[in-house]
């Protein structure tokens, strides 16, 4: 069965989300782009409030091909009790350099599907430097969903591909209630949400309501 994500913004929206049935619960600025980060303070705060009850991610921010500025924000939240680190891959070249990441944490490449797909070579590599997993997601959250871009049978390839090599499966990118059905028939580890979960579902950076979390979380588990 699928695990749910949900993304929240501050240590008030991660205390609703404990309270709920969620799987793991992302850390995520929604008004600094697809991956945003939170500060290293809100960071800290919210991993020792959720107090290893929940899995957590953080994502990185949406950074340039640095490997300097990767890797430094990636041992800024290494050095935090969270579970899983999101770094974002905005164009084939990143693959080399995410490929020299480190860390005590579980990686996880985020790939977009409204720039591009991974290739069968590229998720091994990845894969054989020691990421943990990967995700589809979208980079831009105002021209549509995942399904705007990609098919169901990419997704089925990718996720395939991914558990070929044994890692950890996601997708996201605006997907909702109505996309559930024939997604959770792809079999993901994990599908994450945070549009779907908002008060305000077309702003992103509204606060999470706890009947949307609830309303999701009971769709799939009942699949």
């Amino acid at each position: 069965m699928s695990k749910v994500l949900g993304s929240i913004k501050d240590l008030s929206e991660a205390k609703l989300l404990l309270k709920t049935d969620i799987d793991i619960i992302d850390l995520k600025d929604p008004s600094k782009g697809a991956l945003g980060r939170l500060s290293n303070v809100d960071i800290k705060n919210i991993v020792k409030y959720v107090n290893n009850k929940k899995l957590t991610s953080s994502t990185v921010g949406d950074l340039p091909n640095n490997i300097e500025v990767i890797k430094k924000n990636v041992d800024e939240i290494s050095s935090t009790n969270i579970n899983f680190i999101k770094i974002g891959v905005y164009e084939k070249n990143y693959i080399k350099t995410l490929c020299d990441i480190k860390s005590c944490k579980k990686l996880i490449a985020v790939f977009f599907a409204d720039i591009f797909l991974p290739s069968h070579k590229d998720i091994k590599n990845l894969k054989d430097s020691g990421f943990y997993g990967v995700m589809i997601d979208t980079s831009d959250k105002k021209s549509g969903n995942l399904l705007n871009y990609i098919s169901y049978s990419e997704i089925n390839d990718f996720l395939l591909t991914a558990k070929n090599f044994k890692l950890l499966t996601g997708i996201a990118g605006s997907i909702n209630e109505t996309h559930v059905d024939e997604l959770v028939k792809l079999k993901p580890d994990y599908m994450g949400f945070r549009g779907a979960l908002c008060e305000v579902r077309s702003l992103r950076n509204s606060s999470i309501c706890t009947k949307n979390v609830n309303n999701l979380i009971n769709i799939i588990k009942n699949q």
